[in-house]
């Protein structure tokens, strides 16, 4: 099993559901952040990010060809139609394979096509036409009204500079069919990467009784999505704790911190960004959704614990219909003060909140 070729291998380990749990080889790693699913063999460090399966593991350790790897992996009785399971394309093995490798590679998958081409980075869904920046229209008579509903809405300055907030009068979006749909006096949200270069947007309608009030960036193959981007995130590197929430707005009202994932459904993915950067700084996750997401909270915390079980989480709970932007700043950092662990008692206490 590829499970006994790592212990033998990397040495001491700590298990954990569903998972084993090693010191990275291919960094500093001394706190036991690469996982291993023992199941598929599917492995990452939630240190230096690597990521892999059997054979990819197999060939950055040793340093070998692929089928140097698979006849490692023989030794250890892998099956090597596991590979076809993992999902990983060529590119992803970290080098160019020869025709006996693509072959061997094209059985193993029981001839499903392979990607004979290097998988392109993913790229910032195409955002609406005729989008503006704010602050570089700053003097434009028809950027007021969106300046003015931000401010109504506890958006500050700072705020507006710091995430490039924009805006469109009037724009077009194509949808992932390829059909046209306009879009008509919007504010729009740009999500960045810790390179600050962004990766998603989103948008929320201005007027008072709006055709379409909010809209997430449709995503085609090879863009980012809403399932695998966080709002702010690139911004909470210096912060001492990060907050969760479903929505731009309601990331706002606790400034430095919050973040959102948009929606309250939290995505496996979702949850890896959020423990690379709190594992890394050591700081606690405060999840601090709608009352009505008090079931997604207990989800998250858990899926949370499964990934990482030393990552220290807390419930934010108002038991009030508002939701964080409508309760404001200080209210929310009393909500904050008042936080409790999303441990056994405190999922206990977050459901019978809810009876």
């Amino acid at each position: 099993m590829f499970l006994d070729l790592l212990k033998q291998e990397l040495g001491d380990s700590r298990t954990a559901v569903g998972e084993t749990r090693f010191n990275c080889p291919f960094c500093t790693d001394t706190k036991h952040k690469f996982y291993v699913h023992n199941e598929n063999g599917l492995w990452i460090c939630f240190k230096c990010s690597e990521t892999g399966n059997p054979v990819s593991f197999v060939m950055k350790y040793y340093n070998v060809s692929y089928v140097e790897a698979i006849d490692i992996l023989a030794t250890y009785d892998y099956d090597v139609h596991a590979a076809r399971e993992s999902q990983y394309t060529l590119s992803q093995y970290g080098q160019d394979l020869s025709e006996e490798e693509k072959l061997l590679l094209f059985i193993s998958r029981r001839g499903e096509p392979i990607e004979a081409n290097r998988s392109k980075k993913l790229k910032c869904p195409p955002p609406p036409t005729n989008c503006k920046s704010l602050m570089a229209n700053f003097n434009n008579p028809e950027a007021f009204p969106f300046f003015q509903y931000l401010k109504n809405r506890g958006v500050t300055l700072e705020q507006i500079q710091t995430h490039n907030i924009s805006y469109v009068t009037y724009g077009q979006i194509t949808l992932a069919d390829g059909r046209k749909m306009d879009l008509v006096n919007h504010v729009v949200f740009f999500t960045f990467d810790e390179n600050n270069k962004p990766v998603y947007w989103n948008t929320r309608s201005i007027e008072k009784n709006p055709f379409i009030k909010s809209f997430n960036a449709p995503s085609r193959d090879g863009e980012y999505s809403k399932n695998n981007t966080i709002f702010n995130l690139n911004n909470v590197h210096n912060a001492d704790k990060i907050v969760v929430h479903e929505g731009v707005f309601n990331s706002f009202m606790t400034p430095g911190c919050g973040v959102a994932t948009f929606g309250k459904k939290i995505t496996e993915e979702q949850v890896k960004l959020l423990l690379s950067v709190s594992t890394k700084r050591g700081i606690p996750i405060y999840l601090f959704l709608d009352t009505d997401a008090w079931k997604e909270m207990i989800d998250t915390a858990n899926l949370i614990k499964r990934m990482e079980p030393n990552q220290v989480v807390y419930y934010v709970y108002s038991g009030l219909e508002a939701d964080a932007n409508d309760l404001g700043v200080e209210k929310c950092k009393e909500l904050l003060d008042n936080a409790f662990l999303a441990d056994s008692q405190g999922e206990m206490k977050l459901r019978l909140m809810n009876l």
